[in-house]
């Protein structure tokens, strides 16, 4: 049986697919919200985005859940870690380098 938290990771990234790419300001939103819905909410949501008939039994949530891909995150901190600051973690180009003309 999944447990809160692959539900919630799930149902977020059920949203971020519908927003898609370079959408992390409005995920790390997403997953407050839902770590804010009660567990009854969150299966209910989860069934209606799954095409899933609500209650849903565990089994077949589980089955479903198991083919949602999770997004990449673009900040591997955790939520509540993203910077919005440039990826400094390569040899800056010529034109990150300061003095540098292009």
């Amino acid at each position: 049986m999944a447990d809160r938290g692959t539900k919630e990771r799930k149902l977020v990234a059920l949203m971020v697919n519908d927003l898609g790419p370079d959408s992390e300001p409005e995920m790390l939103r997403m997953e407050e919200e839902v770590h804010g819905l009660p567990d009854e909410e969150l299966d209910r949501t989860l069934a209606s985005r799954l095409d899933l008939p609500y209650p849903v039994d565990e089994e077949v949530l589980d089955r479903a859940l198991s083919r949602v891909e999770e997004p990449e995150r673009l900040s591997e901190s955790g939520p509540g870690g993203f910077t919005g600051a440039p990826d400094m973690s390569h040899e800056p180009r010529p034109e990150e380098r300061p003095g540098e003309e292009r």
